[in-house]
């Protein structure tokens, strides 16, 4: 009969009308990864903005105690009890936001620490400083605020010595390096080229500049 539909013809138009509500159905779900990856991003940009601040508040404090074991920059300011105090405050901040960070770095944190301090040795005792009271590099006997007790806050074996101190910050830094997604040094961005006939020539990150150290300025 020609009013007869074929298996055919019903398909198409079961087809047909299902294919509003697929539609629908598939911008819901688009709809709604996008806003997950949206949330995503949003947390992600939020904790990478708190590392930084966190960043801001440790980062003077690490470098004294490297200038202090190693000797460089503004050691001779820097008392061994302003030593300890920078310790006690660097551990509270990290400790306190070490969901923040990776495993990574809170590792190197860590070995940073135990290079430059001799924790758990004595009871009720402060942590012993493992840096050398005089070496090539200075004496610090020879600085005004020195008293002979003050030896006794050293640590008498395992010392750390500057490069060992450079080895563990640069450690630090690298693992800060990456939980901050700042490029590593030693691979930069690509340079990009300016318009032709701006007359603007952009930077070389070959060329290494003073912002581009992580090590503190070495004055003596």
């Amino acid at each position: 009969m020609p009013n007869d539909w074929n298996s055919l013809e019903i398909a198409q138009l079961i087809i047909a009308a299902l294919m509003p509500l697929a539609l629908l159905g598939l911008g819901l779900l688009v709809a709604k990864n996008t806003r997950r990856v949206d949330s995503l991003r949003h947390a992600n940009e939020t904790v990478v903005a708190r590392r930084l601040e966190i960043f801001g508040e440790v980062a003077p404090k690490l470098n004294r105690l490297l200038c202090f074991t190693a000797l460089v920059g503004r050691w001779k300011e820097i008392t061994p009890a302003d030593v300890l105090t920078l310790k006690r405050d660097v551990d509270e901040v990290m400790y306190v936001n070490r969901l923040l960070f990776s495993d990574t770095l809170f590792a190197a944190y860590q070995t940073f620490m135990a290079r430059l301090f001799a924790m758990y040795v004595t009871v009720d005792g402060d942590a012993l400083i493992r840096a050398r009271i005089s070496s090539d590099l200075g004496d610090r006997r020879h600085r005004p605020w020195w008293n002979p007790l003050m030896a006794d806050m050293f640590a008498r074996d395992h010392i750390c010595e500057p490069a060992e101190a450079h080895l563990a910050y640069a450690e630090l830094s690298a693992a800060f390096r990456e939980d901050l997604y700042v490029t590593d040094l030693t691979r930069p961005l690509h340079r990009l080229l300016p318009k032709q006939g701006s007359g603007h020539a952009l930077p070389n990150p070959s060329v290494k500049t003073n912002s581009d150290a992580h090590t503190p300025v070495t004055t003596s």
